[in-house]
């Protein structure tokens, strides 16, 4: 769990930061490995997959375990939602591609004194970060699909798809 005290600067802008970090990341992985992906899931599949990830992202910070069954439980359930919601060779480079990006960008972070971990274990995050980062590429992949279209038919002036 990441711990900010009320008192430091560095609260107010910590919890947009965190929470975008994983959607840029996550757009621009998109974005160069899409030609790769399979198929779209539709939209239950996605919609499963968005509620999931939001459990995990709670349990991460909630869950009364120690980091290393955290980091058991997010592994597995990234598996299972990028198999369920893409299932290519392409699909799993970006998953691992966000899953060292995303907790080096917050090591960064956390080195800079802008925030920190109660429990970290490496580079002063936990060890269960990437698995966490590994559960949203999935979900966030899926969004960018339905978007990528949406803009580029705005620009050309066609009604969306």
């Amino acid at each position: 769990m990441i711990w900010l005290a009320p008192t430091e600067p560095s609260t107010a802008w910590a919890a947009p930061l965190l929470l975008s970090a994983p959607a840029s990341v996550g757009w621009w992985l998109y974005v160069r490995g899409r030609a790769r992906l399979r198929t779209a899931a539709g939209n239950g599949a996605l919609a499963r997959a968005l509620l999931a990830t939001g459990v995990l992202y709670a349990a991460s910070g909630l869950l009364p375990a120690t980091n290393a069954p955290k980091l058991a439980l997010l592994a597995a359930s990234a598996l299972v939602l990028s198999r369920e919601l893409d299932g290519s060779r392409a699909g799993a480079a970006l998953l691992a591609v966000a899953a060292i990006a995303g907790p080096l960008a917050e090591a960064a972070l956390v080195r800079r004194g802008l925030f920190h971990y109660r429990d970290p274990d490496f580079l002063g995050v936990p060890m269960w970060l990437p698995g966490l980062y590994a559960c949203v590429m999935p979900a966030l992949g899926q969004l960018a699909r339905r978007a990528i279209p949406l803009r580029r038919a705005r620009a050309r002036g066609a009604p969306a798809p």
